[in-house]
């Protein structure tokens, strides 16, 4: 039996507690069964974004003939680009273990509870009073389905792009995932069982998604898989829509998307007493504490905000908890999002149909980016930005769609953790002409629905 300070499950943005228990003094167990930083740089964030990129520049290409430029692609090298974010994303394991701090002692093996401060891992027992779980969310799989298929774990491995995909999912992962392969030069198909794609996006917001998503990458709404098997070289799938009919669908390759599931099943919980929500994800209070003394959860085992920035919050927060620094509630503050598909979405706060589900009272203010001169210059013909503000005048929602939407929406994220009035935004002098006049003007609209 190993005894420590602090025991972290999990070494993905929590491994900023060790960074600050660490040299804080506290003695801290760091417990990996897979690749340092968990989800975002092996499997998420990093890697997708930067397959994006990619496509981005073709795409651009592709659409010069809108400012009356001729130009072609004449190859892309899709391999290529898979081996080159593979071969960054690979070092941060390395990097990651060494600039682990001293006190801090990392154990790579999958750990499990043998009592509520006793953790197993690779036949060692390690204990301590303060424990943090954060093992995070796995993709969930389809049943049923005897073909061979991706999801986003193996998805970033590949050093081999396929001539044609299937992606089965209406979400973020899956739209973004068709952004780079339909950008590349893959034959892509996505399959949306709902007739809208990210669908908990403002509604206001998703006609101009689908209309701008479906102008590059072949879309097959209102359809579900069946079935799939493996025929040579190809996945042949059974296709039916909501009227009941069915289709016969190839690709070279199949991969699901369709939503994550939290790793809270696999790390002997049933030792601890920790409790459970009814969706699966361990239940916290405002201080991230579990219900059993000197057990804490963080990130998206938690189920709260499942985002990169969000854990990495938590993590800094849990930190400072665990050396002494602060025992006050964790402010999230307005909690920001982004897609980064093609167009590219937005948001922070709520949407209208939430407000109008709640009763609450609004007004709102939208603009299309034409309104703007720089919105005008860069052709942006699926770009909107929309304000939702109570009756006081403070902003209650943010949603974008359109070219640089994540850069726009940072406008308007510190109005609101500031709680300030409206005005914030439409009294400072904005760069003419710059595409934040298109915030600008959606802030005015708002603004003149309060008078």
């Amino acid at each position: 039996m190993k005894t420590f300070d602090i025991i972290v499950l999990g070494a993905g943005n929590a491994m900023d507690v060790p960074r600050i228990a660490g040299p804080a003094g506290k003695r801290v167990a760091l417990i990996e069964k897979s690749a340092l930083g968990g989800t975002c740089p092996n499997r998420g964030c990093i890697p997708s974004k930067l397959l994006i990129a990619h496509a981005e520049v073709a795409n651009t290409i592709r659409d010069a003939g809108r400012f009356h430029i001729k130009a072609n692609i004449e190859s892309i090298d899709a391999d290529q680009v898979l081996r080159d974010v593979k071969s960054y994303t690979d070092r941060f394991d390395n990097l990651l273990e060494d600039g682990l701090p001293e006190n801090v002692t990392l154990f790579r093996g999958h750990g499990r509870f043998v009592d509520p401060h006793t953790v197993e891992v690779n036949g060692e027992q390690l204990t301590a009073p303060m424990i943090v779980i954060a093992t995070g969310s796995r993709p969930r799989r389809p049943e049923g389905i005897e073909a061979p298929y991706w999801t986003s774990d193996e998805v970033f491995a590949i050093e081999s792009a396929p001539r044609s995909l299937t992606i089965v999912g209406g979400g973020y992962i899956a739209t973004e995932l068709a952004t780079f392969f339909q950008g590349v030069g893959v034959q892509t198909t996505v399959l949306a069982r709902d007739n809208r794609l990210l669908g908990l996006e403002d509604e206001e917001l998703q006609p101009i998604i689908r209309k701008g998503f479906t102008r590059r990458v072949d879309v097959r709404f209102k359809t579900s898989l069946i079935s799939a098997r493996q025929d040579g070289d190809s996945v042949v799938m059974t296709l039916k829509d909501t009227d009941g009919n069915e289709t016969e669908h190839r690709s070279e390759r199949l991969l699901y998307a369709i939503g994550r599931v939290p790793n809270a099943d696999t790390i002997g919980l049933e030792h601890t007493g920790v409790t459970l929500n009814d969706r699966g994800y361990i239940a916290v209070d405002d201080n991230l504490r579990t219900n059993v003394a000197g057990i804490f959860a963080m990130g998206d085992v938690t189920g709260r905000h499942m985002f990169t920035h969000a854990a990495s919050l938590e993590a800094k927060y849990l930190g400072r908890q665990l050396i002494g620094e602060s025992d006050a509630p964790l402010d999230y503050g307005p909690m920001p999002h982004a897609v980064f598909a093609d167009p590219e979405v937005a948001g922070v706060g709520r949407t209208e149909q939430e407000l109008r589900r709640d009763g609450v009272a609004f007004k709102k203010g939208v603009v299309t980016y034409d309104a703007a001169t720089k919105g005008r210059a860069i052709k942006e013909e699926h770009g909107l930005v929309k304000i939702l503000v109570a009756l006081d005048g403070t902003i209650l929602g943010a949603h974008i769609v359109g070219a640089h939407a994540s850069i726009l929406l940072h406008e308007i994220i510190p109005v609101m953790k500031w709680k300030n009035h409206i005005s914030s935004l439409t009294e400072i002098i904005h760069i003419h002409p710059s595409l934040p006049e298109v915030v600008r003007g959606a802030a005015r609209k708002a603004q003149e629905a309060l008078d």
